[in-house]
């Protein structure tokens, strides 16, 4: 099967707008041959799963520039990296190489969703699965687009897989057309997706998923009503619950766990491509010698925590004994699973990355609940107050329940938890721009070093997608 996937991945390695599919592999396995039964439609969906993984997604840069963008991280000088600094003092350039990567990485995983889409009703095959492959395509696709509109704003809507190039030099499209299109293939994926899997397809999306993803996606485009309806709905499905140990969250061992509701597959058995995270926050020193040291947690961040709070040493470590005790300055060791890896070993993880847990699920309908009574209601104080209980971690008397706030002390409140509870998974930045923080807050933490201008709540678009596709045009202030 592996082979088969890989086949099918070097078939679909368009990359932006580089080449069209001109092509053949030794054994004259093409795109018009591909799709002949039911095992070539499962492997074309394993790679879009696969797209998941690239360094420029979730294996690392996706989740890493927003760090940096927002008011958690700082990019560490000593990693000299200017790409990286440009996030972190709001000098974006279009030339960032970063930016780049993650563009052709998304759209690389929206033309294999393309593919699939596409290709996969005309295979004769069990029209259960095929159904079920299709509403994993639609939703992969769905978080594709979903990430390039928040990042960049307008950009290419492209449905169809093509294989004329000049079929991909189009022009941008408007939010809310693209945020039309999440929206369908989401409620499609959520219609016909099953609420859970065993064995070896733990791990797929499932209707808990797509409906989560909706919720988030209404909380976004501030449609209050039905972010809190789907964040219920999820709540409803019984399927979800809270690790009563929040570090339960990222121990290896509980992959795909109670708490998951899609995390991004990565393999510690396994060092090739696409198959283990890169930690970028433990320290680059002598008692980590794999350690990359990109990141640190802000001084803001880290005063965030109340006393007592669990989370805050799951999060975050200053000591260290292996080659004797080692102290440094705080960094995060979040997705590093000290059950699995020596110090020797932590450049690159084999945990998944939690793209969406439940209890992002209950701040989203907190959030969505208070927006929509303009205060909060019971429902959000519990839903809210359900993640601070977990982070007392059983002890009494710290990280009490949140009552008697207004509306926006609620807001800020709901905000500043979810901050907490979800350091280092992908969410601040964008937190940050679709509430109208984002100069404030980054300002806060991190003083004049940063300037977020009102422009920087989109990123510039690649300048080499604009050298390639004439019909774009770049964003205003860059």
């Amino acid at each position: 099967m592996k082979n088969i996937i890989r086949t099918f991945i070097l078939l679909t390695a368009l990359t932006g707008c580089e080449k069209a599919l001109e092509f053949e592999v030794k054994n004259q396995l093409t795109l018009e041959n591909f799709f002949q039964n039911e095992g070539d439609a499962i492997a074309s969906v394993n790679a879009v799963y696969d797209a998941l993984g690239d360094v420029d997604l979730y294996m690392s840069s996706l989740w890493l520039i927003q760090d940096i963008a927002s008011d958690d991280c700082d990019a560490l000088s000593t990693w000299n990296d200017p790409n990286a600094q440009q996030f972190d003092q709001y000098t974006l350039q279009s030339t960032n190489n970063y930016l780049a990567g993650i563009w052709r990485a998304s759209y690389r995983l929206i033309t294999r969703a393309n593919l699939a889409i596409f290709r996969i009703p005309d295979v004769e095959m069990d029209e259960t699965l095929k159904a079920r492959l299709l509403g994993e395509a639609r939703f992969l696709r769905a978080l594709g687009y979903f990430n390039l509109v928040r990042l960049f704003g307008d950009v290419p809507l492209v449905l169809e897989p093509e294989s004329d190039i000049d079929a991909y030099l189009v022009s941008r499209a408007g939010e809310d057309a693209v945020y039309g299109q999440i929206i369908a293939d989401l409620e499609d994926a959520a219609g016909i997706l099953p609420g859970s899997y065993s064995g070896a397809n733990r791990g797929r999306a499932t209707r808990g998923a797509a409906m989560g993803q909706l919720a988030k996606v209404y909380l976004t485009t501030g449609e209050w009503a039905l972010a809190a309806q789907y964040a219920g709905d999820v709540m409803d499905l019984g399927v979800y619950g809270l690790w009563d140990d929040y570090q339960d969250n990222f121990r290896e061992v509980n992959k795909n766990g109670k708490e998951s509701l899609f995390e991004v597959q990565f393999f510690s058995a396994e060092q090739s491509e696409n198959t283990r995270i890169v930690i970028s926050g433990l320290p680059s020193i002598y008692a980590f010698p794999a350690g990359v040291g990109i990141i640190l947690p802000t001084e803001d961040l880290l005063g965030r925590f109340e006393e007592g709070d669990h989370r805050y040493g799951v999060t975050f470590f200053e000591e260290y004994s292996y080659f004797g005790m080692n102290r440094f300055e705080p960094h995060i060791w979040k997705h590093w699973d000290q059950d699995v890896y020596g110090p020797a070993e932590t450049g690159e993880s084999g945990a998944n990355f939690p793209l969406m847990r439940y209890a992002e699920v209950l701040l989203i309908y907190a959030e969505a609940l208070n927006e929509l009574h303009n205060g909060p209601t019971q429902e959000a104080y519990d839903a809210v107050n359900r993640v601070r209980l977990r982070a007392r971690n059983g002890i009494e008397g710290v990280v009490p329940d949140l009552e008697n706030l207004s509306y926006r002390q609620f807001r800020d409140a709901v905000l500043n938890e979810k901050r907490l509870e979800t350091v280092n998974e992908g969410h601040r930045w964008f937190d940050l721009t679709r509430t109208g923080n984002l100069a404030e807050y980054v300002k806060r933490a991190k003083g004049d070093k940063a300037n977020p201008l009102p422009q920087h709540t989109v990123f510039p678009i690649p300048q080499r997608e604009m050298d390639l596709n004439p019909n774009l045009v770049q964003n205003e202030g860059y």
